[in-house]
């Protein structure tokens, strides 16, 4: 994920104009892409962000679907009218597949959905401006080319006027048009994906969608400038070996496109494994250095526009497994199904937090050795579908990682939790991942909850999951300390799943643990899980750590867990999860 540091090497010299109707985020987003953004002005309605347009050139214009004075289409076909190549991006809520294609056919570079993550607006951002920057270092060096040559003219021939006005007009061609030809990506001189939509005809077609793997890293390692020069000995490779029915398209920096018409069949899957060899017989040489390419190559057949969004589709599923691979395009595919799957819980989600149906439900747990002990709780997060159907977390709690929902989530959940707990001094416990820690908000949050509803942050204990745990950065580890400076008390999740963690534990001073259930369910047996458990009851006393048992879910369970004078339990057999206390 990008962050504003990574922006300022390509934005620091270009200009944004943001439009959106909410004022509050606006005037917040805005003073955030200031620091990183030679200029910035933003505009609360389209009328006025049309204003502005009219009267600056913007290298990038960000605008808010949910505009009250015209439609998104229109907006983006105005400003277009006011330069016909401006780079756009569209923030937009529960945009459809056909409204997304349209939009990308009127030359929208990217679509970030709402509700909005900073940090996937920022790597649209960087993957644009980084284009920008592309293309101008490459535009720049031929202007100096081009004045070179001027300059040479009038020292050489002063009365030759008619050449001096011919390089004079192709330098303000470039200047007054940097992006002079949105058919053409500059830096290799091939087709760009505004030509791909109209060679996109209808007739059948083949489409490779060709990712270069690793392209951040070469980015890091060699610069811009000699990423730029393999870039374009890529394209001279690619370009040789093109069959005749095939043409070659540069899409973005490190994606290519070849399209093959009417294709023999397996035309298109020999076509890619052939690339792929073809590359790895040979890197690729640019000055003194030399680096192989391998590809994340998707491939679909068919007519018509969708073989790009379906090949992309066929591309990233490469990538996912790996890369340096070729997917032919399967819409039965596991991994297509999750993305749908993924789609449907991302759009359920967004549903039900518009329409207040992201629940907390509440699960005792008892002292095993004092039960007139207070009372405590853990809380989890439940959502109720539109026919009242409860729905656990771990169907969507995936889903909502991609997006970055799983903060909206936990924050939600908190709200909800201290409203609650606010008329009664019971304690409770609050899962906390990974996402919430690297974001760096959870003790300031917290302290103003407990602050706004006079809850002791005794009373609050903090369940880290085991990938906290086994990512050990001293960001994480300082923001736990102070966590538990502040008062706040914590517990690791699902112990004895991974041993791995034993260690941490006495790392991050952790006052409890809660033992896995599957182990608990093995205490009173023999065999290697039963040793375990025992094992790890046994690590837990000696360490001074009190053990929460889950999953206890009979009263044998419970018997057993108290006969080996474990201190908490948690289940069925205590309680049921519950909307009420």
């Amino acid at each position: 994920m990008a962050e504003l540091r990574e922006l300022v090497e390509y934005s620091d010299k270009l200009s944004l104009l943001y439009i959106d109707e909410d004022k509050e985020f606006l005037h917040n987003i805005s003073e955030i892409l200031k620091k990183v953004f030679l200029k910035l002005d933003d505009a609360s309605d389209a009328t006025t962000g049309m204003g502005y347009a009219k009267l600056n050139r913007y290298d990038l214009i960000i605008v808010d679907s949910a505009s009250s004075v015209m439609s998104i289409d229109q907006l983006v076909k105005n400003l277009q009218t006011v330069y016909r190549y401006q780079d756009i991006i569209v923030v937009a809520k529960n945009l459809g597949e056909q409204k997304m294609l349209e939009l990308y056919g009127l030359g929208v570079q990217a679509i970030v959905s709402k509700p909005l993550k900073i940090s996937l607006l920022l790597d649209a951002i960087l993957k644009i401006t980084s284009k920008i920057a592309h293309e101008r270092e490459f535009l720049t060096a031929e202007i100096e080319k081009l004045n070179e040559n001027l300059l040479y003219e009038r020292k050489r021939i002063g009365r030759f006027m008619v050449n001096e006005k011919k390089l004079t007009d192709k330098i303000e061609t470039y200047e007054n048009n940097i992006n002079f030809n949105k058919n053409i990506y500059e830096l290799t001189r091939l087709p760009s994906k505004y030509a791909l939509q109209n060679a996109l005809n209808g007739t059948p077609q083949s489409l490779l969608y060709i990712n270069i793997d690793h392209f951040d890293f070469i980015n890091s390692i060699y610069g811009m400038g000699k990423a730029n020069k393999l870039l374009k000995e890529c394209a001279v490779r690619l370009k040789k070996f093109m069959p005749q029915n095939a043409e070659l398209f540069h899409i973005t920096a490190d994606e290519f496109v070849v399209l093959l018409d009417t294709p023999q069949a397996d035309q298109d899957i020999m076509l890619a494994k052939q690339i792929q060899s073809m590359f790895k017989e040979a890197p690729l040489e640019f000055d003194e250095f030399s680096h192989f390419v391998v590809f994340s190559i998707g491939v679909d057949r068919g007519s018509g526009k969708i073989l790009f969004v379906n090949g992309k589709s066929a591309s990233k599923e490469s990538r996912y497994f790996g890369g340096d691979q070729v997917t032919l395009y399967d819409p039965q595919s596991d991994y297509i199904k999750q993305q749908r799957e993924n789609l449907y819980w991302i759009e359920t989600l967004k549903k039900a937090f518009e329409e207040n149906r992201i629940a907390t439900y509440y699960q005792p747990i008892v002292s095993n050795t004092n039960p007139h002990a207070s009372k405590h709780y853990e809380v989890l997060c439940r959502l109720i579908d539109t026919d009242g159907k409860i729905i656990g977390a771990e169907k969507f709690i995936h889903s909502a990682k991609l997006v970055g929902l799983a903060t909206h989530i936990t924050k939600t959940v908190i709200d909800k939790t201290f409203k609650l707990f606010t008329s009664n001094d019971y304690s409770f416990s609050l899962n906390i991942s990974m996402y919430d820690l690297h974001q760096n908000y959870l003790l300031e949050f917290l302290r103003y909850k407990c602050q706004r509803y006079q809850v002791d942050p005794s009373r609050v204990y903090l369940e880290i999951v085991k990938d906290v745990i086994l990512d050990k950065t001293d960001t994480i580890d300082r923001q736990i300390f102070a966590l538990k400076e502040a008062g706040f008390h914590i517990i690791i999740d699902n112990f004895g799943s991974d041993a791995i963690i034993y260690n941490r534990i006495f790392e991050l001073q952790a006052e409890y643990i809660k033992v896995d259930g599957s182990l608990i369910k093995e205490l009173s047996q023999q065999g290697p899980r039963g040793i375990i458990a025992e094992s790890i009851i046994k690590f837990a006393r000696e360490g001074g750590i009190k053990i929460i048992a889950e999953h206890v879910e009979n009263v044998e369970i419970y018997e057993i867990v108290k006969a080996h004078g474990i201190e908490f339990s948690q289940g069925f057999a205590i309680a049921k999860p519950s909307l009420t206390l």
